[in-house]
């Protein structure tokens, strides 16, 4: 691990303050910049439904930032893989993070968005949402198909609250951009930062809601 990472992993656990130690994860994980951002989203924003595709160590993050900064949401994580489900499952009941995060087995399925067949998450996980505040995609893995995340915008929008916040890790990756390049032509109104994060981090700003 870099010494900078290790640095805002201290500062991460410095913030939140975990009920036991959370892993730094595998090489498919959240980097730490990323977690910082994602935590100081949930510091600002307050969101009341965190979805996140694609679970990890970022699940544990997540909802220790709820349970710290007192905001009363939860966090909904959509696994495919039944070992790793299993794994986040295990740690969230380790952490005592059970009334927050929810880890959702959801094989992947077709699904038709724009005419044509994708490889995404089952409906059945995520078809009773609403309200979200916080997107955050890091699944399906790029080698399950190609543009594999895509689908995560076409099919979650309507569950997407007005100004929420959708985060992509991995942007500096050619698929990733060519991803957010569909979103951003789909939804013209959405506005699109990049972060330098070590990978790559796309964030997209939904307008809010109208007064009225």
């Amino acid at each position: 691990m870099r010494i900078e990472d290790e640095r805002l992993l201290a500062r991460l656990e410095d913030t939140l303050r975990p009920a036991a130690p959370i892993p730094s994860g595998d090489g498919w994980a959240a980097a730490p910049d990323l977690l910082l951002h994602l935590v100081e989203l949930i510091r600002s924003r307050r969101p009341s439904l965190v979805v996140e595709v694609g679970s990890g160590t970022s699940t544990l993050w997540l909802a220790t930032a709820l349970r710290t900064f007192g905001v009363p949401g939860r966090v909904v994580s959509l696994e495919h893989d039944p070992g790793y489900h299993e794994r986040v499952v295990r740690e969230v009941g380790r952490l005592g993070l059970g009334d927050i995060a929810q880890v959702r087995l959801a094989p992947l399925e077709q699904h038709t968005v724009d005419g044509e067949i994708w490889s995404w998450y089952a409906e059945s996980a995520w078809r009773d949402l609403s309200g979200c505040g916080l997107l955050f995609v890091d699944g399906p893995p790029g080698w399950t198909a190609p543009l594999a995340r895509y689908p995560a915008v076409p099919l979650l929008a309507g569950a997407l609250a007005p100004g929420a916040v959708v985060v992509l890790d991995d942007y500096d990756r050619d698929e990733e951009k060519a991803v957010v390049a569909r979103w951003v032509r789909q939804q013209p109104a959405w506005i699109l930062e990049r972060l330098a994060h070590v990978r790559g981090t796309a964030v997209l700003h939904l307008p809010a809601a109208e007064p009225g």
